[in-house]
């Protein structure tokens, strides 16, 4: 699957994002949905990331996908998890770098 036929499967994902998960290896739908959004965004740092960014909106976007709803329909829960697990990545990378 192209990144231009996967982002016109998946809600939420433009074709940029959409090479960034087939680099690390999600090619379809289907794999996004097993996965999960945590581990994609863990895979796709993992091969380039997100500009080195650790976003929230980012897994908002690829939950939106799993889901296929649009991101901002997202409950608050799963937005506050969302956010918590970002941080939690942010300061480990700052703890990774002072050491």
């Amino acid at each position: 699957m192209t990144a231009e036929e996967l982002a016109k499967e998946l809600r939420n994902i433009g074709p940029i994002v959409a090479r960034k998960l087939i680099k690390a290896g999600i090619n379809t739908p289907a794999k996004l949905k097993k996965i999960g959004a945590k581990k994609a965004f863990l895979r796709i740092f993992q091969t380039g990331g997100f500009c080195g960014k650790f976003h929230a909106a980012y897994l908002y976007a690829l939950e939106g996908a799993i889901q296929n709803c649009d991101w901002r329909a997202l409950s608050e829960k799963k937005n506050k998890e969302f956010k918590a697990f970002t941080a939690e990545l942010r300061k480990m990378s700052i703890d990774v770098i002072k050491h």
